[in-house]
């Protein structure tokens, strides 16, 4: 299996005349160490959470504003997906080839088997701009959320938009 970069990422978003910005900056894990970068960055500040249900049959990708609290068990019933919790380190990378704190919708591009489903806060889908982690969490890529859809569809995978109850 191919393992892609941030190069091959920015390469497929020119191929697909998406507009976007890059960034490059120290590593960031969670949402409070973007907050901690020198400037701040343009467009929604987004969280990515890879989850699963109990029997680990379907997985999730679920991209939120930063800010959201997210309820798993509301969600899941929201869904269908019974048990929902956060997948492994282990299942992100067999799935999606990423690390904790680089998973963004651009993972998806490593899901050749088409099992993690995507989801987006239709929130982020009505804004502008929104921030991603091009595979690696040494860097954001800011383009419009239609454009990260477009990538997805790209790489085989719908990613459907939910109303976030928060």
């Amino acid at each position: 299996m191919k393992v892609f970069s941030k190069e091959d990422i920015e390469a497929t978003l020119r191929e697909l005349e998406i507009e976007f910005q890059s960034f490059s900056h120290p590593p960031v894990f969670t949402t409070e160490d973007v907050a901690l970068l020198a400037k701040p960055l343009p467009g929604v500040d987004t969280k990515n959470l890879f989850l699963r249900d109990e029997k680990k049959r379907n997985y999730i990708l679920l991209c939120v504003r930063a800010e959201t609290r997210v309820n798993l068990k509301a969600l899941g019933k929201q869904l269908g997906f019974k048990g929902l919790t956060f997948g492994s380190a282990e299942d992100m990378w067999a799935l999606l080839r990423v690390k904790p704190g680089a998973v963004c919708l651009f993972s998806l591009v490593h899901d050749t088997q088409k099992r993690v489903q995507a989801y987006m806060d239709d929130r982020i889908g009505k804004a502008e701009l929104m921030q991603n982690h091009p595979l690696q969490n040494t860097d954001t890529i800011v383009l419009h959320a239609r454009d990260v859809v477009l990538f997805c569809e790209k790489a085989g995978h719908s990613v459907q938009f939910v109303e976030i109850e928060v």
